[in-house]
This record gives structure tokens, sequence and C-alpha cells, in this order.
């Protein structure tokens, strides 16, 4: 996935749909950087690889 287009999100909740995830889960984009990307959720911080990543929906 190109990393570039996803830098003009950082800050925004997205619902991204990842690879073996049965379901979308939502997050706020911190940082993208190297293919990864840094999410926060309510409870958790996560790091995902964006090769991993199906589908990502923003908000209008």
């Amino acid at each position: 996935m190109a990393t570039e287009l996803l830098k003009d999100f950082i800050g925004k909740m997205v619902t991204i749909f990842a690879e073996g995830e049965l379901g979308g889960f939502q997050g706020t984009i911190l940082a993208v950087e190297n293919n990864w990307l840094k999410i926060e959720d309510k409870k958790t911080i996560r790091l995902l690889n964006a090769d991993m990543i199906m589908q990502i929906q923003f908000k209008k």
C-alpha cells in the first residue's frame, strides 16, 4: 500500500480492515513511517504493517 496517501489522514478517525482480521477496527492514525502505521484506539496503540491492510474507510 502507498503510505504517502495516508499521511494526509494523520489525526483522523478511520476504520481499517486488515488481512487476517474478521472485522474492521476503528482508530486514529498517529503516524505513518517506513510502511508502518501507528494507530490509537480507546485502549491500545497498534503498529500495523501497511502491506497487511486490505481497506481503509474515512469519514467525509
